[in-house]
């Protein structure tokens, strides 16, 4: 099985609502049932702590908070919400949050993760509706270096880290035991096309 990049489909980039300046928007395709574990190999070598997810509250019980708490991972329920905001600071608090992320993936519920600088609580509460992109109302894009959207079939990434913010140089991030195919497209000339 193999994982691919590519700039994201337009589609991908309307379906959440950001500040379209200086961000690069790709996708990383990777069948999360396929690859147990690849979210916390890929976001531990990409990425550094502080890490801020936004997870759907659905799947989450007295078993999962009691387990969040043991690891003293920092977190944020609010009434009438169905999301929790977690701060993220060690290996071991990803590997459970990253569990949780690819789990819910794999029931139809997407969670997000948020890289940035004096990140608040507060600003990372979505507004999600089937009928208009996701937003982040409260969210000064200005704080954020990263922002990837979780689901089934891989993530999208929407950056503005230098280090990440192509296809070539998104690559270098990817754990090397999984198979790259790196989707880059030529323009070919129709036939019969002058040149």
């Amino acid at each position: 099985m193999s994982v691919f990049i590519q700039y994201s489909h337009k589609s991908i980039i309307n379906s959440i609502k950001y500040r379209e300046k200086d961000f690069a928007v790709l996708s990383i395709g990777v069948m999360l049932r396929d690859f147990e574990g690849f979210t916390y190999n890929f976001i531990k070598g990409t990425f550094k702590f502080p890490l801020f997810f936004v997870l759907p509250t659905v799947f989450i019980d007295d078993e999962e908070t009691g387990k969040m708490e043991q690891l003293q991972i920092e977190y944020h329920i609010y009434k009438k919400s169905k999301w929790v905001i977690l701060k993220v600071d060690s290996n071991a608090q990803l590997k459970l949050i990253t569990e949780y992320c690819e789990w819910f993936a794999c029931n139809g519920f997407g969670s997000f993760m948020f890289q940035g600088e004096n990140i608040l609580y507060d600003d990372l509460y979505p507004d999600v509706h089937w009928d208009h992109p996701t937003e982040f109302p409260n969210l000064n894009w200005d704080k954020v270096a990263a922002l990837i959207e979780i689901f089934e079939v891989g993530y999208t990434v929407i950056t503005n880290d230098n280090k990440i913010n192509s296809t070539i140089k998104l690559l270098n991030h990817i754990p090397k035991e999984y198979e790259i195919d790196l989707e880059i497209k030529v323009l070919q000339p129709r036939a019969g096309a002058l040149t």
